[in-house]
């Protein structure tokens, strides 16, 4: 089976430059392979991508084990994707990279656009805030279970959220448009995938 692997590896490794490539052994398990030669089974994914803490209460969260930061293009602001699972939902919290005064309030929407040009709307159901922090609840219990099925299933290629910018004269709002890369949108995708199963 290592060497199957291995010379898949060997054929893949210009395709494999800046992405992850799903395969299957010789024995039917999905693997992932790395551009920098490892692999991982699928089903061991969740453990790598996520750890669960149990509090004395007998309540648990799951999380990601990092934040993920998509750089976004040369010369613009990123953004910062952190995702949990509380007891009803999947929470995705995206934060702005950026020291400006970015506002977030109860209309503010991430628009996301998914690499097959498909798209959804998330809107903020976190705080109001001046520090870019959006937050959404998926779930059935939230209303927007099909959004959460759409991110488990597909790979995000944007994300665009319009943030108000406050001063003392003036509200105006900026949107801002981060890209994703291929790294960055599969490890949001099985994240999402690996907290909506627990």
């Amino acid at each position: 089976m290592k060497f199957f692997i291995y010379t898949f590896l060997l054929l893949l490794a210009g395709i494999t430059a800046h992405s992850q490539v799903e395969a299957k052994t010789k024995d039917g398990r999905d693997v992932i392979l790395n551009n920098n030669g490892t692999w991982i089974y699928t089903d061991s994914l969740c453990n790598y991508f996520t750890h669960t803490k149990t509090y004395t209460s007998g309540k648990s969260v799951t999380y990601a084990n990092n934040t993920i930061k998509i750089k976004g293009a040369e010369g613009k602001t990123g953004l910062e994707v952190m995702l949990m699972k509380t007891s009803q939902s999947v929470v995705m919290n995206i934060t702005i990279l950026d020291d400006t005064i970015w506002c977030v309030d109860e209309n503010t929407q991430a628009n996301i656009t998914f690499t097959n040009g498909k798209k959804i709307v998330l809107q903020n159901m976190g705080e109001d805030n001046c520090e870019g922090n959006f937050s959404c609840f998926l779930s059935d219990v939230m209303g927007n279970k099909k959004e959460l099925g759409k991110l488990t299933k597909k790979m995000i290629k944007s994300i665009s959220i319009s943030y108000a910018i406050n001063n003392s004269e003036t509200s105006v709002t900026n949107t801002v448009e981060t890209i994703f890369n291929t790294g960055e949108a599969y490890r949001v995708k099985t994240i999402v995938t690996c907290l909506s199963q627990k």
